[in-house]
């Protein structure tokens, strides 16, 4: 979990190893994506709603496969 934000300085806190790499790679992606102009909001934004439509998208296979 990210625990403090600003520009130069972010702590991630000791969470399960699969949160940690996924942080540690969106953390990455996101700073990659800002040098081709995005701000963090949009970012962020985008990155919510495109996790949220992938939990649906489990969720309901899981409810067929059932």
């Amino acid at each position: 979990m990210i625990t403090t934000e600003d520009q130069n300085h972010i702590e991630l806190k000791q969470t399960s190893n699969c949160r940690r790499d996924v942080e540690i790679a969106m953390m990455g992606m996101l700073t990659n994506l800002q040098k081709h102009g995005w701000s963090a909001a949009e970012l962020a934004l985008a990155l919510a709603d495109a996790s949220e439509e992938l939990v649906m998208l489990i969720a309901s296979k899981t409810v067929k496969s059932n």
